[in-house]
């Protein structure tokens, strides 16, 4: 019996529905723990939102501007 194996969409949206406290996760660490390449995530966020609400919120951080994801439960 074979298992099957998750998209990179199911992954991503794993990530962000466990980590939707405040402020979110930046797409690197989307990346890193969902295992998707970078390029990857700002894709995948793009086609969850149709299904989601996915919310991109930006601050400064070290002097430089910050995107961060949350996902609305």
């Amino acid at each position: 019996m074979a298992t099957k194996r998750k998209t990179h969409a199911e992954k991503i949206a794993n990530v962000l529905m466990r980590y939707n406290a405040n402020p979110g996760v930046t797409p690197m660490q989307v990346s890193k723990r969902a295992g998707v390449p970078l390029e990857s995530v700002y894709k995948r966020v793009s086609d969850l939102r149709n299904e989601f609400d996915i919310y991109t919120n930006t601050r400064m951080v070290n002097g430089r501007r910050t995107s961060f994801y949350r996902m609305a439960v």
